[in-house]
């Protein structure tokens, strides 16, 4: 959470508004009564509009903001936190990672193959040397767009 830009501080809250844990806040224990207080009344109001429940707020102050979500609440600084890093973050296509990790080390073993051994002899120089570079670029390319989803930190 420190990386975030803005951070101040957190605390931890359990179902019961108990603090598990809190860094860099005075009067965690009050802090934890508002939270649990807004809780509840975010959860009747979201209630009467239809939804099941209440995933997070946000109380924007002028100078220091409160967020809370997956009981956290987050202190931040106003002017120099960065909105939409607090509420969504960038996962990773697990699938991608693994199909280009494979296609990088296959052709690694190819290069090493085509140009160390005479196992790949066979093939004209021309084909030895681009199906590696054509399965080490689609590799790459891979490993570059796992990182594509966007997933909602309040999920």
């Amino acid at each position: 959470m420190a990386k975030l830009k803005g951070y101040i501080g957190h605390v931890k809250v359990n179902d019961q508004g108990k603090i598990e844990e809190s860094v860099n806040v005075d009067n965690a224990e009050k802090l934890a009564e508002i939270l649990m207080f807004n809780v509840k009344k975010g959860n009747e109001e979201a209630k009467e509009l239809g939804f099941n429940k209440m995933h997070g707020f946000a109380m924007i102050g002028s100078n220091k903001s409160l967020t809370f979500m997956k009981g956290m609440a987050l202190i931040v600084d106003t002017e120099k936190t960065d909105w939409q890093d607090l509420f969504i973050y960038y996962t990773y296509n697990k699938s991608f990672i693994v199909t280009g990790a494979i296609l990088v080390i296959i052709s690694i073993l190819l290069f090493y193959m085509a140009l160390l051994t005479n196992m790949l002899n066979f093939l004209a120089p021309e084909p030895r040397l681009y199906i590696p570079s054509i399965l080490i670029i689609i590799g790459v390319i891979f490993l570059a767009i796992s990182k594509s989803s966007l997933s909602y930190r309040l999920e």
